[in-house]
């Protein structure tokens, strides 16, 4: 069955889901808010150190990328959805949006909602489900989108995408189209689209790295529903300009904004007042803290979008390669604490603390080992894992690092290389091949399991 011939097999049997009246909706909202704080209350509270979360209060702050929650899944027949295209080098398209011709007036917002709002779109999440043993399509979840090309690329959230078997966009016209992935980057939480339809206006990009603080803004989405509420125009200040915010162990810059976002704007644009796109949202703040009962404390108005410039790197190295190429030794870490350090039996009481290697990775063969702590890089001290991040980040791939590690409290010397990230198995890692003091084995996975134990993430 062709996808339009599904789509509106679907349609027909949902009329009674989709009319639900304002209070259906809000109750969707809550639960998936609910639901998505108590889940991340855990993780940020019990198993993941500062390091790995940076709060928006000191301590508290929860941030959640912002797509339309997973709806009650509704089974429609299976489309045999067609495979994205493979990466094959293709060229970068024209980014040919132009800016809107605006007239002299108090209040521009007007004629740039009608300029710009063309070219914002819905994108819908379809996977593959099991109802009653036969095998269906359903929609997993939405959030929204911008025409960047005249050729049909589309600029959305990588999260919004995420686990697609099918994907398809919603134009304002209420034409549904179907939309190949041409690469997504979960690092950055950016996806490229394509699709192929005529006389598609594209978006004008600004310049991020000219954005002030203070500067009136406008997001454009599609919250809660790609349908009833499209188009939706909000309007905020920026409220800083180089927010460095961790989302899901990701840390990315940030443009903050009081501009009221909700789920099912992800992937929208941020635009200044010149009808230009400055930013991508996708995060906002929904629980500021806790009072003294333990009971969460809302915020409002912490909004976060991916700066254009950013965006549009990504984009480019997308289209070309299908995916990101960014330089790694091959290891998990975390920031080594006073506590870890003692309950370990170390030492060293401060450095960055290895906490696996990636089998025939390049710190393997470096000589690197589970539980080292790395001290120094290129002769410059490190006591954060931070700091091992930023280094790598500055350089490419094939470059060499020289680092000087702490060994069962014998310090040396090493030369590592930086390899290509994407080609490494992190599922794929060698055991603690040293024994810390008062450990009954040399593997790493007799290691403490209590609640305060770090979370640790693949980082360099």
């Amino acid at each position: 069955m062709e996808f339009n011939e599904y789509r509106k097999a679907y349609e027909s049997g949902s009329k009674q889901k989709h009319g639900m009246g304002g209070f259906g909706v809000l109750v969707l909202v809550l639960l998936g808010v609910l639901i998505a704080t108590s889940l991340v209350a855990v993780s940020v509270f019990r198993n993941a150190p500062a390091s790995d979360v940076i709060a928006i209060l000191p301590e508290t702050g929860e941030t959640y990328p912002v797509a339309e929650p997973t709806p009650a899944p509704t089974a429609i027949p299976n489309p045999n959805p067609t495979a994205s295209p493979k990466p094959d080098d293709r060229e970068v398209p024209a980014l040919d949006g132009q800016s809107p011709v605006l007239a002299n007036e108090d209040n521009p917002i007007p004629a740039i909602f009608e300029a710009v709002s063309p070219s914002v779109v819905g994108v819908v999440n379809y996977t593959m489900q099991s109802f009653g043993g036969k095998q269906m399509m359903a929609i997993y979840g939405s959030g929204s989108g911008f025409i960047v090309s005249q050729s049909g690329y589309i600029l959305t959230n990588a999260h919004v995408v995420e686990d697609a078997q099918a994907v398809t966009v919603m134009l304002p016209s209420g034409e549904e189209i179907e939309a190949a992935i041409i690469g997504a980057d979960e690092e950055t939480d950016v996806a490229v689209l394509k699709v192929e339809h005529e006389n598609l206006k594209a978006l004008a990009l600004g310049d991020s790295d000219q954005v002030r603080v203070g500067e009136f803004v406008l997001a454009i989405g599609n919250p809660l529903d790609t349908e009833r509420l499209a188009n939706t125009l909000t309007y905020g200040i920026i409220s800083a300009n180089s927010r460095e915010v961790t989302i899901d162990s990701r840390t990315n810059t940030y443009l903050q904004t009081d501009a009221a976002i909700n789920f099912g704007n992800s992937g929208g644009p941020l635009l200044n007042l010149k009808g230009e796109v400055i930013g991508m949202n996708s995060a906002k703040t929904i629980t500021a803290g806790y009072d003294a009962y333990g009971n969460p404390v809302s915020a409002e108005g912490i909004g976060f979008a991916l700066p254009i410039n950013t965006v549009v790197e990504i984009m480019e190295q997308l289209i070309q390669h299908g995916e990101i190429e960014r330089p790694a030794i091959g290891v998990t870490v975390y920031t080594l604490t006073e506590a870890i350090a003692a309950e370990r039996g170390l030492d060293v009481s401060a450095g960055v603390y290895v906490e696996s290697v990636v089998k025939d990775g390049p710190a393997s063969k470096a000589g690197l080992r589970a539980g080292d702590v790395i001290v120094a890089v290129n002769g410059r001290e490190i006591t954060e894992m931070e700091q091992l991040v930023a280094i790598i980040g500055e350089c490419s791939i094939g470059d060499t690092l020289q680092l000087r590690i702490n060994r069962n409290g014998r310090e040396m010397e090493c030369d590592v290389y930086l390899g290509n990230k994407t080609a490494m198995d992190f599922e794929k890692i060698e055991g603690q091949n040293i024994t810390p003091k008062n450990s009954p084995s040399p593997d790493v996975s007799d290691a403490p399991q209590d609640t305060q134990r770090p979370k640790v993430t693949p980082q360099p």
